[in-house]
């Protein structure tokens, strides 16, 4: 090899590649191919395709995504030697492209799902991921119409809405559902539910989530995303013991699952989406919201504040570095009922009434007795709580033969541990993260 390395060498021509060049890069000219260093900018970084090209460095920043992507799509390959093609860069823009290949994954899964639910960004909630070290996804004035939020399941309520009309997907989920509550041993009867208590995150994992098909259009209902989250919280003790509540609504028609008879959830369709006799392909409930926030403080009839718990709570931050959740009323609030020794659902309610005087004054105080971010405030970290809403449309014909959808709504503990990634959202994600908590007008 050492022989040949001269002459192949004397055979190299460096080449300017800007717009002034005329022959920079003649392949017509050089119909046998020739031996090239290119040297540019501009030119060289916006998808130039460099026949027979081995090495390349590259150097070129930028702090936007957009740019970045395009400057990298410089192409070219030379035949049987793909294995010797090597790439020079800095640990910067290393980094870079591994974060924006990242988040281009996570926007194609986003348009894929958004394209089966056959919707368009006006109605569906799209997110890109931010980088945290100062990179922008685009120029500032194309970005007016979205918000950065700060993205994670820890504090959340994350409910299914959407439903398709199948026979065969409802019966499936039904199926899914029934299977499920029969794996969960002893169960109890309290006032509208049925309880399972410590259930474990595999349970939820393996035996529901891996089962249960999700509507497309429920976009917030991210489930391979949600499982990881529930295994990552897991690995940390949290999200250990799970309640699982299969809610009795009174006032609906009877309906028996797992040996368990409760009355069907009623559930108004989305102004708009259901307007004649003809059922649609998928059912939305009104406001994308199928719980009620009283539902959410089910499993802390029985959990009495110690000290140990009021520990716990006193030390949850709004995030790593913030304040703690509770403000110095609050805290204090917390404080005497740890001498009165009553339950977290007892002061959920204290919580509730006190939140609606002090930070809505002249609001009328009636109507639910649970704010639904204070109950998953209160909750311990190491637990979650499941809902399982029966639901049949309300006010529609829903044929006898037909199973009723099976509704989950998942009501995650505030965790300052849990990782949060910033993104990039629209506005139709901002509203939907925003009213992910009404109180159910069918209730």
């Amino acid at each position: 090899v050492s022989k040949e390395l001269g002459e192949a060498a004397a055979r190299i021509e460096v080449k300017d590649i800007n717009g002034h060049a005329t022959d920079a890069l003649d392949y017509v000219a050089h119909r046998q191919g020739f031996n090239v260093v290119a040297v540019g900018g501009d030119k060289l970084s916006r998808g130039l395709t460099l026949e027979g090209l081995s090495v390349s460095y590259f150097l070129r920043a930028s702090q936007m995504y957009d740019t970045l992507m395009q400057m990298g799509r410089w192409f070219g390959y030379r035949p049987g030697y793909l294995d010797l093609c090597r790439l020079f860069t800095t640990e910067d823009l290393r980094r870079w492209y591994r974060h924006i290949a990242l988040a281009e994954v996570e926007l194609r899964r986003e348009f894929d799902r958004m394209k089966e639910a056959g919707l368009t960004p006006r109605r569906y909630g799209l997110r890109i991921r931010q980088h945290p070290g100062g990179l922008l996804v685009t120029a500032m004035n194309k970005m007016s119409h979205s918000q950065t939020q700060r993205l994670s399941y820890a504090g959340q309520l994350v409910q299914t809405a959407h439903f398709s009309t199948s026979a065969e997907v409802t019966s499936s989920n039904k199926r899914a559902v029934e299977r499920f509550l029969s794996l969960l041993g002893q169960r109890k009867k309290v006032p509208r539910a049925w309880l399972w208590t410590d259930v474990s995150a595999d349970r939820i994992v393996d035996d529901l989530l891996a089962d249960y098909s999700v509507a497309a259009e429920t976009w917030r209902f991210q489930r391979p995303e949600m499982i990881e989250f529930i295994r990552r919280q897991n690995s940390k003790g949290q999200l250990a013991n799970w309640t699982v509540a299969l809610v009795d609504t009174a006032n609906g028609s009877s309906f028996a699952i797992a040996d368990c008879d409760v009355g069907l959830a009623e559930r108004s369709p989305e102004s708009g989406t259901w307007e004649d006799d003809a059922i649609p392909a998928i059912y939305q409930t009104r406001n994308a919201n199928i719980q009620s926030p009283d539902h959410q403080a089910l499993d802390l009839a029985e959990m009495v504040l110690d000290q140990s718990l009021l520990d716990h709570l006193l030390a949850k931050r709004i995030d790593e570095h913030g304040d703690c959740l509770f403000d110095a009323d609050e805290s204090d609030l917390l404080r005497r009922c740890l001498e009165e020794k009553v339950t977290l659902q007892d002061i959920a309610e204290r919580l509730t009434k006190h939140r609606k005087i002090t930070r809505s004054p002249g609001v009328n105080t009636s109507g639910s007795r649970f704010n639904g971010l204070v109950v998953r405030n209160l909750r311990p970290s190491s637990n979650g709580l499941l809902l399982i809403y029966p639901i049949v449309p309300k006010e529609r014909e829903w044929p006898l033969n037909r199973e009723p959808f099976m509704g989950l709504a998942f009501s995650f503990p505030s965790s300052h541990t849990a990782m949060a990634v910033e993104y990039r959202v629209n506005r139709v994600w901002q509203d939907a993260f925003q009213d992910s908590d009404y109180a159910n007008d069918d209730e």
